[in-house]
């Protein structure tokens, strides 16, 4: 009887080992603590100040659940977007955040994905190619961002009947620049008074094209009253046309999107007049949190943000002046 006990009592501390040796095993990289999601994070080239702060939120979203992660460039090919997102499934990811590089290749992305749910962020697809807890978009609502700014400056300029925009336009592909300029100008357009849209051009988010833009604007010998950026790098870079120029910016209502580091300063120091809070931790966290429930097979409809639609889930931009820019300045 003393045999079988020692031996059944060795047998349950041989399974106990195994079964330590084996959660050591399974514990590396991508092995959430809070489960076992594992996520990629499929981006295109460094460089764009929010888009840099929303993968770095990402990751440090990631970190934070102690969900394992990789991030993924693909530069500026959507191809090789497409060839990434292919290999997710068999190296064991669970979910892909996906920023698209180009949001005619959705389909192609999704297909890439072999099942797993894809969270787009910062560029939105075809609503056509979301699908409820399955193809998701996370961000804030491109149209409020370019309402806001309209409305910024109806109400500044309101003494005027007539009223002289530049505007500067973000990547010709980008969701965004579609939304945020379409819905400024339907806020402008309906506002009775008359407006002349003097200038509007696609600078893709540079300030390098923003600055350049408006010296070449400057040169045929017009004036504006605003400038409306779809960006604050592009707000930035006309400021710096401005002063080159020899224009004070105080004297020309400038309005951009993100509240970026230095966009901020130059609130705070008057020389732009307004911003559009898009919160970068915000939109990472909701990502990662959409991540992990439809990794877990879990659905979204319940999640803070979602939409009736069940395919998007919306962060809320914030409205950034002289009043509060201190809230933003890190």
């Amino acid at each position: 009887m003393k045999y079988i006990r020692k031996s059944i009592c060795s047998l349950l501390l041989c399974v106990s080992m195994l079964a330590v040796l084996l959660t050591g095993c399974s514990g590396g990289k991508g092995t959430a603590a809070t489960g076992d999601a594992r996520i990629l994070i499929a981006t295109c080239a460094k460089g764009d100040a929010f888009r840099d702060m929303l993968i770095a939120a990402l990751e440090s979203a990631c970190d934070e659940q102690g969900i394992g992660h990789d991030t993924v460039y693909a530069e500026q090919s959507a191809e090789q977007q497409v060839a990434q997102v292919k290999e997710a499934k068999s190296q064991g990811y669970t979910a892909v955040i996906c920023r698209l590089i180009d949001v005619d290749t959705a389909l192609q992305v999704e297909r890439a994905a072999d099942g797993l749910p894809v969270i787009f962020v910062n560029n939105c697809p075809d609503e056509g190619y979301l699908k409820a807890d399955e193809y998701i978009y996370v961000a804030s609502n491109e149209s409020v961002a370019g309402s806001y700014q309209a409305q910024y400056v109806l109400d500044k300029l309101s003494g005027k009947s007539e009223i002289n925009v530049m505007i500067l336009q973000g990547e010709k592909t980008h969701s965004a620049t579609k939304g945020r300029t379409e819905a400024a100008k339907r806020v402008l357009n309906e506002s009775g008074k008359k407006i002349n849209y003097l200038f509007q051009d696609y600078a893709d988010w540079s300030p390098e094209l923003g600055q350049e833009y408006f010296e070449i604007f400057n040169s045929t010998g017009r004036t504006v009253d605003c400038v409306i950026s779809n960006n604050d790098s592009m707000a930035v870079g006309a400021i710096a046309g401005m002063e080159a120029c020899g224009i004070d910016p105080a004297t020309i209502v400038v309005c951009g999107v993100d509240a970026t580091a230095d966009a901020c300063r130059l609130v705070k120091e008057g020389k732009m007049d307004f911003t559009v809070c898009q919160n970068a931790v915000n939109q990472a966290n909701a990502a990662v949190d959409v991540a992990v429930l439809l990794s877990s097979g879990k659905s979204i409809k319940d999640y803070a943000g979602t939409s009736d639609t069940g395919y998007q889930v919306w962060v809320d931009f914030e409205k950034v002046d002289a009043a509060n820019v201190d809230k933003y300045i890190k």
